[in-house]
């Protein structure tokens, strides 16, 4: 018997199973509880039991009238979950004060730095009401987790899943258009379109066009404007640098091609697919209320504006939860509703329970240059040092930096692990091989260029320089080696060293870490146009050193390059 997802990580599984969850992809679910037969790991156990559950759940019997509205049957509910259990531990002083401040009804912030507890937080909130509740985040497994130690009372989902339970069924009657996803080569073949010379140094190939739609369409189907606009238009690659002409003739020509587009998704007779973001915005533009007496979002630093306008227009007791030194979205569109909403009230859970005091003290001071005056207040039962380490894990600001990380791990003669999988830089490097070979990429930050050779020149622009490191990457090994060694990462169950961004490492915690040196370093162009702090370090970056630094539960080896920082 073919095992079609042996060589997926138990990540990539738990993705797969998000998406087929969601499709009711029947064959690809079966597929995979035969893989985690083969898996022992408490993790693949925990996704077994969980997907053994939603293929258990008992089938609508086919009557003649149900087979006749096939399209209109809902799926049947999942099997209740079982009760979760009263939090059995003492709360903390900050911890009763967020329970107190909710039990007063009024909307509320609860900013919890890193480690700090706030799904515990929530629990208690949570347990010690009988209230009806909404929990939301923003991916599969933290729901999860989260239906395991939330009572009965709360409902815990995307909001992507609520969208999708109130999407009208002339969209779900067929799953193509519910969720299925044009790319950019498919949607420039609709239209016929041809290669497009903007001027003489400029011009578009046909799949070019399609993905400037495509980004386009995303942009703003993630914000809570009510039809695209020339503000959701992106500037990837060669059009950082065109002229003002330039940038108005690919706007106007995008601005059109979204809304042409767009209006094709809504229609349900249009084969073109809506997609999940698709079914959200219109699920959000309908105006919808969340039937509970109080919403709970996690991780409120990274809400989508078309999220956050959702949620704002709710009758229900709102809180907001998370951690605004940790946004670390903003590149992609999200919003940091710590930031942006104001409540009746706001608390705070200042002492991590994942670390000891010297990291504390370290990230401590990073947040002093975001200009936060609360200091972190490290765990008395966990010692932590900063220092030279055998890492379990190596985190990097950047998808080049890993792939540095990964070669060093195979010459060292261990097995590397690459968090999220290998799909995203695979497909830069395919990027490399277009440019090469003459065809134009559809990778964002190569967008536009005819040639690697122009992308060369671009990295040593003030403009390009954060392509420095991947291009010299390139220059120096070649895309073939980087390649081969993308294909020797294994599982995260077979590996010696997990290798992450930092980005793909938020939410997760490690023993001991070590950070690559590209932390701290954006090029000096992109730092001069973005708001400065005192110590002239992009926000933005500092937050993302931040999470990398608040990763380790017992030490993490900085690297000298940022540990002036650390110093002051």
């Amino acid at each position: 018997m073919t095992r079609p997802y042996s060589s997926k990580s138990i990540v990539e599984l738990e993705t797969e199973f998000e998406r087929a969850q969601d499709e009711a992809d029947r064959v690809a679910l079966k597929n995979l509880l035969q893989e985690l037969d083969h898996r022992t790991t408490p993790r693949a156990r925990v996704l077994r039991e969980a997907l053994s559950k939603f293929l258990g759940a008992p089938q609508e019997r086919k009557t003649k009238k149900s087979r006749a509205s096939e399209s209109e049957r809902q799926s049947p509910p999942p099997p209740p979950r079982p009760r979760a259990k009263q939090p059995e531990f003492l709360p903390t002083d900050e911890q009763q004060e967020a329970v107190d401040q909710f039990r007063k009804g009024g909307s509320l912030k609860i900013n919890a730095f890193a480690g700090s507890g706030k799904t515990s937080t929530l629990q208690l909130i949570a347990h010690g009401t009988p209230k009806r509740g909404q929990y939301i985040a923003f991916n599969k497994a933290i729901v999860r987790d989260a239906n395991e130690k939330f009572p009965n009372t709360v409902n815990c989902s995307t909001l992507h899943a609520l969208a999708l339970k109130a999407t009208p069924s002339k969209y779900k009657a067929d799953r193509d258009k519910a969720f299925g996803k044009v790319n950019a080569k498919k949607l420039a073949e609709i239209p016929k379109l041809k290669r497009w010379s903007i001027d003489r140094k400029h011009a578009l190939e046909p799949r070019s066009q399609g993905y400037l739609i495509l980004d386009s369409l995303r942009r703003f189907m993630h914000s809570a404007d009510p039809e695209p606009a020339a503000h959701h238009i992106p500037r990837h690659g060669s059009l950082l640098a065109a002229p003002d002409a330039v940038i108005k003739a690919v706007n106007d020509f995008a601005l059109h091609g979204a809304r042409h587009v767009w209006k094709r998704m809504i229609d349900e007779k249009d084969p073109m697919p809506l997609g999940h973001d698709g079914y959200l915005k219109l699920w959000a533009q309908n105006n919808p209320t969340i039937a509970s007496d109080y919403i709970l979002l996690d991780e409120a630093q990274d809400t989508n504006p078309v999220v956050l306008d959702v949620l704002r227009r709710q009758p229900a007791q709102m809180i907001y939860v998370g951690d605004k030194y940790q946004q670390i979205y903003e590149w992609r569109g999200a919003v940091n509703a710590m930031e942006k909403i104001d409540t009746d009230a706001s608390t705070f859970l200042t002492m991590s329970f994942r670390f000891g005091s010297s990291i504390a003290q370290a990230a401590s001071k990073v947040l002093r240059h975001l200009g936060e005056r609360r200091p972190i207040k490290g765990n008395p039962a966990v010692t932590s040092q900063i220092g030279p380490v055998t890492p379990r894990t190596i985190l990097a600001r950047t998808n080049a930096s890993t792939v540095t990380a990964i070669i060093e791990t195979l010459d060292a003669q261990k097995q590397p692990h690459l968090v999220g999988g290998t799909a995203e830089i695979m497909e830069m490097l395919r990027g490399v091989q277009d440019l090469k070979e003459g065809r134009q990429s559809t990778v964002p930050d190569f967008f536009g260029f005819e040639n690697w050779q122009e992308v060369v020149e671009f990295a040593k622009s003030g403009e390009g320089d954060h392509l420095q490191t991947f291009v010299n990457l390139v220059e120096t090994r070649g895309e073939r080696q980087l390649m081969w060694a993308l294909n020797r990462t294994v599982d995260e169950e077979k590996c010696d060293v997990v290798i992450s961004t930092a980005h793909k490492a938020k939410g997760r915690e490690w023993s001991t870490v070590r950070l690559m040196d590209d932390f701290l370093r954006s090029g000096s162009n992109k730092a001069k146009k973005s708001p400065q702090v005192e110590n002239g370090h992009d926000p933005a970056e500092l937050r993302l050193f931040y999470v990398a630094l608040t990763r380790a539960r017992n030490a993490i080896e900085v690297p000298e390059t940022v540990l002036h920082l650390l110093r002051g």
